[in-house]
């Protein structure tokens, strides 16, 4: 049985329309120095607000970690010198703000809270019942894994990440992230 993508929902944070990247880039289709915070933020919003909710699994609290991504990045974007790395700066805090909100999520676990609404939202709207019921799986299965697992699942399996690229943006050495990722797919590999 072929594996087919499984539809989550796209996740946009701003209230203003993005802005596409074409629209964002000045003459030629290079972003120009300095950068304007408010039209980083309109371009790239959606994008971090979509790897975090794959992150987190928690759409409640997607608009908290996206505000502390972008928080940290005006705080750096004047120190940033190449604008094509723009997007990969952005993910790195990313995925390092989302390790974070994963390891304060010990208490919640203590107490079994569940987020009643986050399955339905996790899930496109035009998605069918069997793959509405797969994501749901998948989630349950990814709130039981440690936090750098689930990173490491959720990024290369999701999102295609490189190994080299997981690596880098969670500090570790590739051999760590081999080891968690295949400690993940131990576990998520039952839902199959």
């Amino acid at each position: 049985m072929a594996r087919r993508p499984l539809r989550v929902r796209d996740y946009s944070v701003s209230q203003k329309p993005a802005l596409r990247p074409d629209d964002a880039s000045g003459e030629h289709g290079a972003v120009t120095l300095p950068l304007e915070f408010d039209r980083v933020f309109r371009v790239h919003a959606p994008y971090v607000g979509a790897l975090v909710l794959k992150l987190i699994g928690r759409p409640g609290y997607v608009d908290d970690v996206v505000q502390d991504v972008f928080i940290q990045a005006h705080r750096g974007l004047a120190k940033l010198r190449d604008p094509a790395l723009i997007r990969p700066w952005l993910r790195r805090i990313a995925v390092r703000r989302a390790r974070r909100w994963l390891r304060t999520r010990w208490v919640t676990r203590w107490f079994r809270e569940r987020d009643v609404d986050a399955v339905p939202d996790l899930i496109d709207a035009s998605a069918s019942p069997e793959d509405r019921a797969q994501v749901a799986r998948i989630y349950r299965r990814l709130e039981s894994l440690p936090r750098n697992e689930r990173l490491v699942w959720v990024l290369r399996l999701v999102e295609g990440e490189t190994l080299e690229s997981i690596a880098e943006m969670l500090g570790c050495s590739m051999s760590t992230v081999q080891r968690r990722l295949r400690a993940a797919q131990t576990t998520m590999g039952a839902l199959r």
